[in-house]
């Protein structure tokens, strides 16, 4: 009959001859329910045995000799317990007295008491093998047992699938010596469970289990129950005599040998017939006896999950030689069931086949033992080409299926979005939204747009520090918004992102531009526009560069050439503007070069043109106002300031713009203080950096105006809305430079150093540093290298000189000042390059403050003139011409012959338009020929005197002496205006490519270009 599991649903099939009348208790292996079954109103003719069945074999006594050695078993729960002893499958089972069994506890309730059997686990998960120790192979005191007899009965592959025909018996097989036989005994007695009392006895014909003595540490089953589970034994098959056979059973031959009796075939017959003899060799069949009921009345139900339907239809034994419960057939598995069999098998389920063998002989033997060993090879090979092939392509494959792990985040990352944190507590939105304003707002190609960006892109850094798009929209939005003006703090720190976010993305066109755009944020640095330019040349080989980039690219290449070739600059900008017609920078750069070729005139249209398409456009606003100061039209340059008030009234910058051209380029420092105080009433109005800018230009105000004690005050409060700022600190370095505190301007180098834009102006300032705490070797380290690097910095061979002076080295520093005297080398009426307009502004000598009477002091006697040359050189170069006149005249009064001295005070002289200027050059002419400055004041004087012929025939000897002096260049350019326009645009061109700050050449370029 058919029977459900009431807990887990798990259906089996179950002789309806082992239920009783009044029905038994059944325990359910998978879930270890206990519940009632009983029989069905049509059971009777279930289980009546069909016609013709032969009947039950009456069920052997048990032996009443020890059993053989039972099996060892490791503990379930408790690993250092000793292990428990079972008793084999095919041991008979001997009585053994009540009072030696152990009581099982009475059950508390109808399905006993389930929490005492640990040793079960939930359904599934247990393995049904796990704590099957190795077998004894030997009893105390006894012989070895065969653990191959007795194994009960079995199952033909071949026999019908026909109610329970009764297997044919085999030959007897002997019994091993030193082994009783079986006694008969009495059944033990099985305590009574008071719950089932109603069930009454059991059938006469089933019989209970012997009880087994439990294994340590685990629990007793319940009361009337027996507790199969995974490990359950299960009842013993009945011992069968077995045939034997004296004569073959096909040719009727004597058998003699007792393997062969037992088989019933001879050899011969085996030769002949080896499908038989395989048949008679499998083995014993005994004849099929119902299976003892278990006590108490209860069922054990075999497991789904060991049950084929297949084999159980046929017969076959499919829980690898282990024997089911006679009547027990399997139904078709339950889903929910488990239908995967363990692969792990007892050492007994093996036995029929190794005791065939070892009893066998002949041809057979010999042929299983080749197929064991093909089985051995083929299954260790399978075994290698598992673990060695199949194994590591399977994990292989299982790893690249496998989602990558994000990369980590490189540290200069980090680093930045930890410093970036503070500034941004209120995070909203996401990456990719932080990503696309930025880009929105870098397209607008704005000054305060560019601010804006770098804001966008850090906030999208800091919620995707992997976004490399973020670092590269954020260093060209430093770039192109900083520009110079950059702190070095900045620049490292851009750096450092550009290098992390190719390490992560590669060299992506935008990582590229924004890399070439920050090089050119430093381009005086050596080395950084030819690094740009390479740059931009591998963003225009990669065919995934969009237009854009490429555009931005041929930008790069155009601004670093414009010191180079203009041509193809402007071929390079033309290009840009091809591939990107809304790219607004690029009329901005190409109006700078039109300026470095100086054509100012072309510059200042396309300036105006942008500025007309974008009133906003702060950076063509300045640039043109720059230009106008630098030709020399200051008046225009405040007109463009003043129109962007009248257009954005209040407009910080264009204040600060005025301001800062009143005294730098009007010379009207006291009004600019005026205006600067103005600004500071209302400072906490505007943002950190307005702020700081208008403190830092009032303290540059006023020390122009000679306050210094304001322009120390001004310093402190820009200092403290900025810590960082170099302005701030230049302006306090310029006036403890002055006030001779060497500890002070050491203070404030270090605010400043690297930040100026300016490495030769650096060094001078370090050099003066350097000098002031009485280093000289120091000092005039840093002043040749000023020199080395900017070889138009006439002060930094000054102050060497002035340095050997100090350290009272009269020889050197007569050799050092003398090249400077004689103004072959060097332009006397130039002392350094300096801007017109610049935040970190220096007055023309301010290099030099400090130095006065250090050469003077080397004059030991009145008629020792030398030292008194050197001095006035000094306070010429300084702006104190006075002083320079009174030592000059002392020099001259000693020595008349000093064509050196009679050259300069013709210079004073014409600075201040005095009528003495030409003797004085003619004199100097006279007393010293050969001195290029002697030729430069006489053409000088010539020309002002209206001698124009003979002015340009004297310029040109001077330059025939000094090709690199520029002020002898430009007056003779002038003198060409007139008459050779053409000619006198070449001489002004070229001197302007030598030196794009030389402002006297671009004026005259300016008015050439107002003519036409």
């Amino acid at each position: 009959m058919r029977i459900v599991c009431q807990k887990c649903a798990a259906a089996y099939a179950i002789d309806d001859r082992l239920i009783t009348t009044k029905g038994v208790r059944a325990q359910c292996p998978r879930c270890r329910h206990l519940q009632l079954v009983k029989r069905e109103a049509s059971a009777a003719s279930v289980t009546a045995p069909p016609e013709g069945a032969a009947p039950p074999a009456a069920e052997p006594k048990p032996p009443a000799a020890a059993p053989a050695p039972p099996v060892a078993r490791e503990p379930r729960s408790n690993p250092a317990a000793a292990p428990a002893q079972a008793v084999p499958r095919n041991a008979p089972v001997a009585a053994k007295p009540l009072e030696a069994q152990a009581a099982p506890k009475a059950a508390s309730d109808l399905f006993g008491d389930l929490g005492e059997m640990p040793e079960l686990g939930p359904p599934g998960s247990v393995d049904p093998f796990a704590n099957l120790g190795p077998p004894d192979t030997k009893a105390p005191g006894s012989l070895p047992a065969d653990p191959f007899a007795n194994l009960g009965p079995s199952v033909s592959p071949s026999a019908p699938n026909k109610g329970s025909p009764a297997a044919r018996p085999g030959p007897p097989v002997p019994d091993a010596p030193g082994i009783a036989a079986p006694a008969a005994a009495s059944a033990p007695a099985v305590p009574e469970d008071p719950l089932l009392d109603f069930l009454g006895p059991p059938p006469g014909d089933l019989q209970p289990e012997a009880p087994r003595a439990p294994a340590r540490g685990a629990s007793s089953p319940p009361a009337g129950a027996v507790s199969l589970g995974r490990m359950s034994a299960r009842a013993p098959a009945p011992a069968v005599k077995q045939e034997t056979h004296t004569n073959c059973r096909s040719c009727g031959k004597d058998l003699t040998d007792p393997f062969d009796q037992a088989m019933g075939v001879c050899d011969d017959c085996k030769q002949r017939d080896p499908a038989g003899a395989r048949e008679s060799a499998s083995v014993v069949v005994a004849p099929d006896v119902a299976a003892p009921a278990p006590a108490g009345g209860d069922l054990e139900l075999p497991m789904m999950s060991s049950l084929d339907p297949a084999s159980a239809s046929s017969g076959e034994d499919v829980s690898g030689g282990e024997l089911r419960s006679a009547g027990a057939t399997a139904l078709s598995p339950d889903s929910r069931v488990s239908s995967v069999k363990p692969a792990r098998t007892s050492h007994i389920t093996a036995a029929p086949a190794r005791s065939a063998q070892r009893g066998g002989g002949g041809g057979g033997s010999r042929a299983g033992v080749v197929g064991l060993l093909a089985l051995a090879v083929l299954g260790a090979g399978g075994a290698g080409y598992y673990f060695l092939v199949f194994k590591p392509q399977q994990e292989k494959a299982a790893l690249a299926a496998q989602p990558a792990a994000p990369a980590a985040i490189p540290p200069a990352v980090l680093a930045a979005v930890d410093s970036w944190r503070l500034q941004f507590l209120e995070l909203d939105g996401t990456s990719a939204e932080h990503l696309a304003a930025g880009q929105k707002q870098l397209a607008m190609d704005q000054r305060v747009a560019y601010t804006e960006a770098e804001e966008s892109f850090q906030q999208a850094l800091l919620l995707d520090p992997h976004s490399a798009d973020a670092i590269a929209g954020y260093v060209q939005a430093l770039a192109l918004g900083r520009g110079p003006g950059m702190d070095d703090t900045s620049f490292q720190e851009a750096r450092e992102l550009i290098q992390a976010a190719q390490d992560m993305a590669g060299k992506t066109p935008a990582l590229l531009v924004a890399h070439a755009n920050l090089l050119l944020a430093r381009s005086r640095q050596a080395g950084n526009l030819e690094e740009a330019a390479q740059l931009a040349t591998s963003v225009l080989a990669q065919p995934v560069a969009s237009d854009a980039h490429k555009a931005e690219a041929h930008l790069v290449l155009g601004r670093a050439q414009v010191a180079t070739s203009r041509e193809l600059a402007n071929q390079e900008f033309d290009a840009a503007r091809t591939l990107a017609p809304n790219l607004k920078r690029v009329d901005y750069y190409s109006a700078l070069a039109h300026e470095q070729a100086g054509q100012y005139g072309l510059a200042l249209k396309q300036l105006s043109r942008r500025m007309e398409l974008d009133p906003q456009d702060w950076n063509s606003l300045e640039a043109a106002a720059r230009i106008y100061v630098e030709v020399g039209e200051t008046g225009r340059a405040r007109k463009l300031y003043e129109d962007r008030l009248k257009a954005k009234a209040g407009d910080v910058s264009a204040l600060l713009a005025l301001a800062e051209l009143r005294y730098q380029a009007e010379g009207n420092a006291r009004d600019a203080v005026r205006a600067l105080k103005d600004l500071t009433k209302n400072a906490s109005r505007y943002g950190p950096r307005d702020a700081s800018e208008i403190w830092s230009h009032l303290a540059a105000a006023e020390r122009t105006a000679g306050n210094d004690a304001g322009a120390v005050k001004a310093a402190t409060e820009a200092l403290k809305v900025a810590p960082a700022m170099p302005e701030a600190h230049l302006q306090w370095f310029l006036v403890a430079l002055a006030q001779k505190d060497a500890a002070v301007a050491r203070e404030h180098l270090k605010g400043f150093q690297g930040r100026l834009e300016d490495a030769a102006l650096e060094k001078v300032l370090e050099g003066r540093v350097h000098l002031l705490e009485g280093d000289v070797a120091g000092a005039q380290e840093r002043f040749q290298q000023a020199v080395r690097l900017d070889d138009r910095r006439m002060d930094a061979k000054l102050l060497e000189g002035v340095a050997a002076a100090s350290a009272k080295k009269r020889d050197e520093a007569y050799r050092l000042f003398y090249p400077v005297l004689e103004a072959r080398d060097w332009d006397p009426l130039r002392l350094a390059p300096r801007p017109a307009l610049s935040r970190f502004w220096l007055r023309p000598g301010d290099t030099l403050v400090g130095v006065d009477n250090v050469v003077k002091a080397l004059s030991d006697r009145p008629e020792d003139v030398q030292p008194l040359l050197y001095e006035a050189l000094v306070r010429f170069h300084q702006g104190d011409r006075q002083t320079a006149e009174r030592l000059l005249q002392s020099v001259v009064e000693v020595n008349a012959n000093s064509g050196a001295a009679q050259a300069y005070r013709a210079l004073i002289a014409l600075d201040t338009k005095a009528p003495q200027a030409r003797g004085f050059a003619e004199r100097a002419v006279g007393a010293e020929r050969g001195l290029p400055v002697s030729r430069l004041s006489l053409g000088l004087a010539q020309a002002a005197a209206g001698d124009v012929a003979v002015a340009m025939r004297t310029l040109q000897s001077a330059l025939d002496v000094a090709p690199k002096m520029l002020s002898a260049q430009t007056k003779l350019a002038e003198l060409l205006v007139a008459t050779k326009p053409k000619d006198a645009r070449a001489v002004l061109e070229k001197v302007v490519g030598l030196d794009p700050s030389y402002f006297p050449a671009k004026k005259l370029l300016f008015k050439l270009d107002e003519r036409g």
